[in-house]
């Protein structure tokens, strides 16, 4: 699974997921580029925008399927199975495996965020 990826692909990501809460589950490289392009001030060819969602099945992280000559892609994932692999690389990388030391790390965090404010 996937817990390290661009910002493009994380906007991708955030759009079909988006659309799948939607009910939407067919959804084509120009469904995503044009609400991309609707939603950023960032110009980003169609044809990067079918380079990485294609790299992105290739790691697993899409599905697709074709039907007729049209491809149409899913997320593999959903978006918490996604943030709990994160967390867990994270914690397994820094904290021995312990979500618990991870949790109170994130938990100072936010307090001394909250204190800051």
């Amino acid at each position: 699974m996937l817990s390290k990826h661009g910002i493009l692909e994380s906007a991708i990501l955030s759009t079909l997921w988006d659309l799948e809460k939607e009910g939407i589950m067919t959804n084509t490289v120009k469904d995503v580029y044009d609400i991309l392009a609707k939603n950023t001030t960032e110009k980003r060819a169609y044809t990067t925008i079918k380079t990485v969602m294609d790299r992105l099945f290739e790691k697993n992280i899409l599905l697709r399927y074709k039907q007729g000559k049209k491809f149409f892609y899913r997320t593999a994932f959903s978006n918490n199975e996604i943030v709990i692999n994160s967390l867990q690389e994270i914690a397994n990388r820094y904290c021995n495996g312990s979500l618990s030391r991870l949790s109170t790390i994130l938990k100072t965090i936010e307090n001394d965020h909250l204190v800051g404010v």
